[in-house]
């Protein structure tokens, strides 16, 4: 190796052991570097100490508040079973004065002293003897149970049957003030956006299809009033809230026309509407989701609206008439049952048979192989009418049991001559269970039928 090779690897080594600034930084500082990051970790330790102090402290004042809360909340509710017991046997005197048992009940219910389910039972009490007391403690009553208060809802004899008669079963019409009340309450509520909301006894359709009558009746002030001032905002958010409160709105807008004096742009925009409800109606009864006892109730209804539906029902009961027994049977069997015990108003009883039955008769009578069941539906409901004596409605009728006769004398003489005769019978002389149901007067019976030609 020469001189100048073992210089150059001497400097080399030199460089190499020389110390970086870092480690430079280190061996000259160490002593102040291990104070640092001593003081650093004990600062960390000690600011986590601190916060779970805190936080132990904040879960301890946090389990206090919710002690004396529980604690506050179990004294109110000692003393208000106190004030409640005071006061409780003047809310259940039925025969104490009703300004001094709506006075306590009132404050009561403002106070929150009183459950909303009691507080609704004690103004239903209290809606007997006036109406505008129940109202003022319903207003006051907070989340109310709008279903304890459609079970106290009763339809009167006009509202189910178009007639009243002094009947055990139009027992309902002693409660018709309260349960008018009860309608007019549920408006309020639904204009006042109150929760719980009464549109929800809307929300399953089924429960709708099961009392389409009774919850008509029920919306009727609140839907009839948005009608009457066009807020057609507010009616269609209300009829898109669910398929029930489309059913609901369609069967009380229908009869909801009274001749006003509108303009002609006006009249046209309105039977839009009245149609477009029409097709609605007469397709849900028609439709899948209606089932036989569905559409039994449904015609139920229109029955007892008839004259007031301006003709609006007569297709889609005509279309019904032309299903099969499946189909129609309860919706068949009820109509029976109205014109049996005379539970319709002659006026819609007159419109119905000059307008439906009679020329579905007709037509099925004169239609090629139509079908034999079908056919004695229909006289046999044409057998429960009487004759009518306008001379074009009894033209029409004599040509009805005309094509009956020539479709087959069977039809005549057993669906039509045969249920008339048996009507006659049942309606002198109602078996026991039928007697309470039966409108029609004692020992009334139908005039002789019209020949045929």
């Amino acid at each position: 190796m020469t001189t100048e090779e073992s210089t150059e690897k001497k400097d080399g080594d030199e460089e190499e052991e020389k110390p970086t600034r870092i480690g430079k930084f280190i061996q000259t500082y160490s002593a102040f570097l291990s104070s640092f990051v001593i003081g650093v970790a004990g600062l960390i330790a000690t600011s986590i100490w601190q916060y779970r102090q805190s936080e132990i402290a904040r879960r301890q004042a946090e389990s206090q508040q919710r002690v004396a809360e529980t604690q506050a909340a179990n004294a109110w509710r000692v003393e208000r079973a106190n004030i409640l017991a005071k006061h409780l046997s003047l809310l259940t005197a039925k025969n104490g004065p009703v300004d001094q048992r709506f006075g306590v009940l009132l404050s009561l219910t403002r106070g929150k002293i009183v459950d909303p389910e009691l507080a609704t039972s004690y103004a239903l009490d209290l809606g007997l003897e006036n109406t505008e007391y129940m109202k003022s403690v319903l207003a006051a009553t907070e989340e109310k149970s709008w279903g304890q208060l459609f079970q106290a809802f009763q339809l009167t004899c006009v509202q189910r049957f178009g007639v009243a008669r002094d009947l055990d079963v139009c027992r309902g019409d002693k409660l018709a003030d309260r349960s008018y009340a009860i309608a007019e309450a549920l408006s309020d509520d639904l204009e006042r956006r109150v929760k719980p909301s009464p549109i929800s006894l809307l929300d399953d359709e089924r429960n709708v299809q099961s009392a389409p009558t009774k919850l008509s009746w029920l919306f009727e002030p609140y839907l009839t009033e948005l009608y009457e001032r066009r807020q057609w905002s507010e009616l269609e958010a209300f009829e898109r809230h669910s398929a029930g409160a489309r059913l609901v709105s369609a069967i009380v807008l229908t009869t909801s026309r009274t001749g006003e004096f509108v303009t002609r742009d006006e009249a046209a925009a309105l039977e839009k509407k009245h149609a477009d409800r029409r097709k609605f109606l007469a397709d849900y009864l028609l439709g899948t989701k209606c089932d036989p006892e569905c559409r039994g109730k449904l015609v139920d209804v229109m029955l007892s609206l008839w004259r007031e539906s301006s003709g609006d029902f007569n297709d889609a009961l005509g279309k019904l008439l032309d299903r099969s027994r499946a189909e129609s049977g309860p919706a068949i069997a009820r109509v029976h049952q109205r014109l049996l015990w005379c539970q319709i108003d002659a006026e819609d009883l007159a419109l119905l048979r000059d307008q439906v039955l009679v020329p579905k008769l007709t037509e099925l009578a004169q239609r090629p192989r139509t079908d034999p069941q079908l056919l004695a539906d229909a006289a046999g409901l044409v057998a429960l009418t009487p004759e009518p004596t306008e001379p074009r409605a009894r033209e029409s009728y004599r040509t009805a049991l005309t094509a009956l006769k020539k479709a087959g004398s069977e039809y005549y003489t057993k669906a039509y001559l045969a249920r008339r005769q048996t009507a006659e019978n049942e309606r002198r002389d109602p078996p026991a269970a039928s007697r309470k149901i039966n409108f029609c007067q004692a020992g009334a019976a139908l005039p002789p039928p019209l020949l045929p030609e």
